[in-house]
């Protein structure tokens, strides 16, 4: 090798850039299997975030958008608005927890009473996150009733 100014080394051409030896005949999902293999620690901890962040955000909506006034009736001798009013044994809190971290698997609607939608949802599951994230903003605004009496979770 020479010491000159702008001198090249040419003898070192034929190694690769990268210091391992892949494949040039790799296939197509060979190489997805060696990408999903190193960078698996990445993929998992992407889907905790992105599950944590959905279940931040719909709880923080539903505080924000929740109404912590009660409703007054005019006549206070008139109880029809309370007797029509049915509230649920089955807890919000719980059905929205469960629809975060297990909605896939269709156990929160399980939990609502719903059982043929929760073996739906558990074979199909959860149409590949789009019934998911549905329930979970349903679930989470209160819209969704338990299943035997139609009464809104408390």
């Amino acid at each position: 090798m020479s010491t000159e100014y702008g001198a090249v080394n040419n003898h070192d051409e034929e190694t690769p850039l990268v210091s391992r030896d892949i494949d040039a005949q790799e296939t197509c999902g060979q190489k997805v299997k060696r990408v999903l293999h190193s960078h698996r620690l990445h993929i998992i901890l992407g889907w905790i975030g992105i599950i944590v962040l959905t279940a931040i955000l719909t709880i923080s909506l539903h505080y924000a958008f929740k109404d912590d006034s009660p409703k007054i009736p005019e006549d206070p001798t008139d109880d029809a608005d309370l007797d029509m009013q049915c509230v649920s044994e089955r807890s919000w809190f719980v059905a929205l927890m469960l629809s975060i971290f297990l909605g896939p698997l269709g156990v929160d609607r399980f939990y609502l009473g719903y059982i043929f939608l929760g073996i739906l949802k558990l074979v199909t599951a959860g149409l590949g996150g789009i019934w998911w994230t549905i329930d979970v903003v349903l679930i989470a605004l209160n819209v969704v009733n338990d299943h035997p009496n139609g009464c809104h979770l408390r």
